[in-house]
């Protein structure tokens, strides 16, 4: 329990020098770290609570990190990139790359190529969920009407009822 609490101030910290680092407005300094510690909360319970697999679970919490980062973009009016880059930073496979390039070095070509699958996997379940994210997003907020259909407005009636009897 202690060790998953100290995860979470450590992502909590991670995305505050993250936000430094972005040079993220001073009143969302402590408003970014909800979308990681979010992020971060899901991906322990979904690994570690429930026994999931680590590409099952870092698409899951890259749902979350996703979803989360448009509704706070929009809650403040700004960028969701902004949210994004500090909510990704802990699900990134930056060691899965060292332990890859670890075992192709040492000549473990197996365990090189087992861990580069993995890796691959990960990053590709992190960007699986941004689009689908944004893919949703999208739909959702900027689908447009057609350009025939007038909204909240009625087709006046006497331009179809003329008399015609002259």
């Amino acid at each position: 329990m202690m060790a998953f609490i100290f995860q979470l101030i450590g992502a909590y910290l991670v995305s505050i020098v993250c936000a430094i680092f972005l040079e993220a407005p001073k009143n969302l300094m402590f408003k970014v770290p909800i979308v990681v510690v979010g992020g971060w909360f899901v991906y322990l319970i979904l690994l570690n609570g429930l026994g999931i697999n680590i590409i099952v679970a870092t698409y899951l919490a890259s749902l979350v990190i996703a979803w989360l980062s448009h509704k706070m973009a929009r809650r403040y009016h700004k960028p969701v990139t902004l949210f994004f880059l500090p909510g990704f930073f802990t699900l990134v496979p930056g060691g899965g790359m060292y332990r890859t390039a670890l075992a192709f070095i040492q000549g473990e070509t197996t365990s090189g190529f087992q861990e580069l699958g993995t890796t691959m996997f990960t990053a590709l379940a992190i960007a699986l969920a941004v689009y689908t994210i944004d893919s949703a997003v999208n739909i959702k907020y900027n689908q447009q009407r057609p350009k025939f259909i007038r909204k909240n407005r009625m087709i006046p009636l006497r331009k179809y009822t003329k008399n015609k009897s002259r």
